[in-house]
């Protein structure tokens, strides 16, 4: 079974009041019948809300909303990372090793943000679909040294941007049979 969590909410699960910045909010994820779901409540409104399922587990965050400018910024810098991974292989007929390691950076940092799909992996390749495309991409895989990144310092400078402050930042985390 595979499960993506969302970033947290931005407002409250039981009340539907909007976050303040600095509040804390336990995120809690709840097991239903076949699916799981997770739910954002204030810390001080926990004790009052109903679990439609079981408990799995809950974690305590410091709520920190982004800005309409850290947004933007993020997006333009999706953007163009993904654009770049995908001007890489304009005019290839099949997989290369040319530009091996900045594809192979580029593609592991696009299956972060889950805009490639790991399809198959050998020795030699891994083959990505491209989620907004559904295009199929094999990108070498290659060992990144630390030359690598001193080398082309200038050259990935903006990738360095992507790594903005996160929605909400972890404060305390504990498993469900330690919580009961």
């Amino acid at each position: 079974m595979e499960w993506h969590i969302a970033p947290i909410s931005r407002q409250s699960i039981s009340t539907g009041e909007p976050f303040e910045k600095d509040a804390r909010v336990v995120s809690l994820l709840i097991r239903l019948e076949e699916d799981v779901m997770r739910a954002d409540v204030l810390e001080s409104e926990e004790a009052s809300y109903e679990l439609p399922g079981e408990l799995i587990c809950r974690w305590t965050v410091v709520f920190k909303p982004r800005s309409t400018e850290e947004k933007e910024a993020q997006e333009a810098m999706k953007l163009t990372a993904d654009n770049l991974f995908v001007s890489l292989f304009e005019g290839e007929d099949g997989p290369t090793q040319e530009n091996a390691k900045l594809k192979h950076l580029l593609g592991l940092m696009l299956e972060r943000r889950r805009l490639l799909r790991v399809k198959a992996k050998d020795s030699k390749f891994t083959h990505y679909i491209h989620r907004p495309t559904k295009l199929e991409y094999a990108v070498p895989n290659i060992e990144l040294d630390p030359q690598f990144f001193i080398e082309n310092q200038e050259k990935l400078a903006f990738l360095g941007a992507a790594s903005a402050e996160p929605e909400a930042a972890p404060v305390k985390a504990e498993a469900a049979s330690e919580s009961s």
